[in-house]
């Protein structure tokens, strides 16, 4: 049987073979054909002669000139730059060199992390102060009225208003919607069953108000709850507090043991981003003196919603006349001069509208309303605080990019040669500022999750300083993941940029022939010099802070604050408080007692009075306060002239004393026996002066003290303060025998009492929160700074090291070679003392200008600062400067 021809005896097509040869490449026809024979072979072996000559004739079309030209499509594209296979690269080298530089890795996350940590809290707190009352559904259209007045060119704006004053509005001006007051008549005693407590935090309120205000109900309809004289709305907490989980519309709650409420509706408690809090409201129809037609008087906050699109400027205008008209008939019955008298003699008296988003932040600077004429349960804040928080959130956040690029670029050096190599096989430089720029992005993107951590670290407490409850809403909010990606992104970007432009500008050349050139950066001096500038402004504003803050608590405030004990509810005991009083002195550890209305807190009240006349157009307001003949002695408050109240005395009830701010507001030097007149519209009242006492500060420090009147009356007001003098070493059994006297006398509810001085604390809450948290973030600031100076050190002593070998083996001692590696950061540092302590200066200065007794900005504080900035970078690079002193020179000299 005859055996099958081998492949090797099988012969292509001719045909193909002379195209191949005819129009084939003369310089490569041999080897292309010798290719295509091997193939031919191949083909024949495995498919068969047939389909092997169509292959083979095939090939050599294709192989043919034209057709053989370059094909686009087998052309080599080289890869677009931020193309998937691109970026892919670029995350495999970057995240490579970060396994390769943990050291520089972990120092330069750890910075960008805390920087960013650290601005994301901030932030959280600017954007809570931001959002005050913004969950009211009106918000944009509902404006708070507030009195401006300018009497004998002192000027005032004052959060209270008369009590016709909304309703007026709403029946004048068309464009207003609808309008709500809201007042206080003092603490009361609720009864349920044999629930009883005494409630502070009570306030009346019109039948309007949750059309003004957005506060959801749980029980009850919002617009008819507050309609009908004696009923009551509580919220969801009081609810629980006196009716468990029961329903408790419908009950009723007994009030001071007289008249009996309604419960008409339950509301959630206010929201914490609201200006306003309480825990009950009355129907203002209960109380008929709010009727009352008296514009002069200023007893309730009233907010009125404008028509939507209507221009807020133009019903002012509309409302300044409107009011005007009503208010002169009432000046001129109380001043016995018509309202034209009145402006003629330049004095203002006129109503304005303040936005309702604007209370919170806004009412103190931007509208100067005196604080001291808002309600207890109000919150203000200062705006000025959001602006030293943006400032310091920046801040840091800048530091920490610094050191971002101050370590990139210090760290070029060991890439000098990649850069050559990339560069030198073709890599472009857009190609390598691409891959820097995404190791950048990876590092800060690591960062952020570092710091999403450390925020959650961080926020309890911070909340607790702040007394706050702020969260991260991570996944609960839509904008957040897209605002931290974008976040990244941007931070990435800005600290990348500069790396990547710098390091992709090397000359392959040069890179590979003898390596970056070391030279000295003033770029990165620039950037450590502006870092420590920061650092330092920060050092210098915490230091201030905390002298002013000293300074506050051991001012002398013209009387004797020690050993003062206060009773806040005294106006619990009702009639019983002068025998309790009587009670308490029978113990020897007490050596005084005095009742008095509100002292040291906002909502001490003011009146118009004029001296020694009983009609005019110039009275002078003054604050009041009803005391007892037992106040000098217990505050210890010298008398100027004249005398104080005395007991003995019936007529001293129609007489007053007044402070030494009083006697220069009425231009005198003898007050004594002279009257003093109360401007009322429903009646003046004149008094003789018999006493001047030394002026002392009834108020905060941020202001000056005021003109203030003392009247010996009972208390007019609803707070109502016993202050107690105690013997000194005799405290513990002081306050165990007011405590027991009180439950002897007061059953249902408890002694209230703190120490004046914590009182005195209180005041300045806003300050001291300012100072912690300006104190703990400037010291993370600084802590970033040095993280970054001790990643420069680093870098900059390896690159030293065979120079210091040298130096010690030509005799330099460990001293000159420390000072030798230190000088350059001790440079850096006293330039940033000299940029920053004026900058420090003005900003303190306008802070500081917030108090009207202040510390004096000395110059041991800018000393004090440059000593702890150049001992802390000393310390920071001490380290590794002392490793490289105490090097062995052989070692150091074969670095390299």
């Amino acid at each position: 049987m005859p055996q099958a021809p081998s492949p090797m005896h099988y012969t292509p097509p001719r045909f193909a073979t002379w195209l191949l040869e005819l129009f084939g490449h003369p310089d490569t026809g041999e080897e292309v054909q010798g290719d295509l024979l091997e193939l031919y072979v191949y083909w024949v072996a495995t498919v068969g002669k047939r389909k092997a000559d169509w292959r083979y004739s095939w090939s050599v079309l294709k192989l043919l000139r034209p057709l053989a030209g370059s094909s686009k499509k087998e052309q080599y594209t080289p890869p677009f730059s931020l193309g998937p296979a691109m970026l892919l690269n670029y995350f495999k080298i970057a995240y490579r060199n970060l396994l390769n530089n943990k050291g520089f890795s972990v120092i330069n996350i750890t910075g960008l992390a805390l920087g960013i940590a650290c601005s994301i809290v901030l932030f959280l707190f600017i954007l809570d102060e931001l959002n005050f009352d913004a969950f009211n559904k009106k918000a944009s259209q509902t404006y708070r009225l507030y009195v401006h007045s300018s009497i004998n060119n002192e000027e005032a704006n004052n959060a209270k208003t008369a009590p016709p004053a909304g309703p007026t509005l709403v029946q004048m001006l068309p464009e207003v919607l609808t309008q709500t007051r809201i007042g206080y008549f003092g603490g009361h005693e609720l009864r349920y069953k044999d629930k009883i407590f005494r409630e502070n935090r009570i306030y009346t309120a019109d039948s309007t108000y949750f059309d003004v205000f957005t506060l959801p109900f749980i029980h009850g309809d919002p617009s008819i709850a507050l309609k009908n004289p004696n009923s009551i709305v509580l919220t969801e907490t009081m609810a629980r507090k006196y009716f468990g989980q029961e329903n408790p519309t419908g009950k009723s709650l007994l009030v001071d043991g007289t008249n009996l409420y309604q419960i008409t509706g339950v509301m959630n408690d206010f929201p914490d981003k609201s200006h306003f809090h309480c825990d009950f409201l009355l129907s203002m129809s209960t109380y008929p003196e709010v009727n009352q037609q008296n514009w002069l008087q200023g007893n309730y906050s009233t907010y009125i919603v404008l028509k939507a699109g209507v221009d807020p400027t133009r019903v002012e205008r509309k409302m300044k006349q409107a009011v005007l008209g009503r208010l002169g008939p009432d000046l001129e019955k109380a001043l016995g001069f018509s309202m034209q008298q009145f402006l003629a003699n330049g004095n203002v008296f006129e109503y304005r509208m303040q936005p309702l988003l604007s209370i919170y932040l806004h009412a103190k600077r931007q509208y100067n309303i005196d604080p001291n004429t808002e309600w207890g349960g109000a919150r203000i804040g200062d705006s000025v605080y959001v602006y030293i928080f943006s400032v310091v959130a920046l801040f840091i956040l800048l530091i920490a990019v610094i050191n971002f690029v101050n370590l990139s670029t210090a760290r070029s050096e060991k890439r000098a040669k990649e850069v050559g190599i990339r560069k030198a096989i073709g890599s472009s430089r857009l190609k390598l500022m691409g891959q820097f720029t995404t190791e950048s992005i990876l590092l800060t993107g690591l960062s952020v999750l570092v710091a999403l951590f450390l925020v959650q670290l961080m926020l309890p407490g911070f909340n607790q300083i702040i007394g706050r409850q702020l969260t991260l809403p991570l996944f609960t909010h839509a904008y957040t993941i897209p605002a931290l990606l974008a976040f990244t992104l941007i931070v990435g970007l800005l600290a990348g940029s500069y790396p990547a432009f710098f390091l992709s500008s090397f000359r392959p050349v040069e890179v590979l022939k003898s390596g970056v050139q070391k030279r000295k950066s003033s770029i990165r001096s620039l950037l450590v010099i502006t870092q420590f500038s920061i650092s330092i402004t920060l050092i210098l504003g915490m230091i201030i802070i905390r002298n002013q803050l000293g300074y506050l608590q051991h001012k002398d405030l013209g009387f004797n604050k020690e050993h003062l004990l206060s009773i806040n509810n005294a106006a619990a005991l009702g009639d019983k408080l002068k025998p309790f009083k009587a009670e308490l002195l029978k113990n020897p550890a007490i050596l005084s007692v005095s009742n008095t209305s509100l002292l040291f807190a906002n909502g001490i009240p003011g009146s118009g009075y004029l001296f020694g006349k009983r009609s005019g157009s110039d009275p002078v307001l003054c604050q009041y306060l009803d005391v007892d003949a037992d106040f000098v002695k217990t505050f210890a408050v010298p008398l100027k002239a004249g005398r104080f109240f005395s007991n003995d005395r019936l007529a001293d009830s129609t007489a007053v004393v007044i402070n030494e701010a009083a006697l220069h507001a009425f231009n005198t030097n003898s007050p004594l026996d002279h009257e003093l007149t109360e401007v009322d519209v429903n009646g003046s009242k004149t008094y003789r002066i018999i006493g001047v006492i030394n002026d002392f500060n009834y108020e905060s420090l941020h202001r000056q003290v005021r003109p203030l009147v003392f009247h010996l009356s009972p208390v007019r007001q609803a707070a109502s303060i016993l202050t107690i003098r105690i013997q000194p070493n005799a405290t513990k059994n002081a306050i165990n025998y007011i405590e027991e006297t009180w439950q002897r006398f007061e059953k249902t509810d408890q002694c209230h009492y703190s120490f004046l001085d914590e009182r005195l604390a209180r005041l300045y809450e806003a300050e001291q929160k300012t100072s912690i948290i300006a104190t703990v973030f400037s010291a993370l600031a600084i802590f970033i700074a040095c993280l970054g100076l001790f990643g420069l050190a680093v870098f900059i002593t390896e690159q030293r090291t065979k120079e210091i070998g040298i130096r010690k083996v030509l005799g330099a001692s460990i001293a000159e070679i420390l000072f030798l590696l230190s000088r350059q950061f001790i440079a850096w540092v006293a330039i940033a003392i000299l940029i920053a302590s004026p900058i420090a200066w003005y900003a303190m200065s306008q802070w500081l200008d917030n108090f009207a007794y202040r510390v004096d900005i000395s110059w041991w504080v800018f000393v004090l600062a440059a000593f702890l900035a150049i001992g802390i970078a000393l310390l920071t690079v001490s380290f590794q400067s002392i490793k490289a002193a105490l090097a062995n020179p052989i070692k150091s000299l074969r670095s390299e």
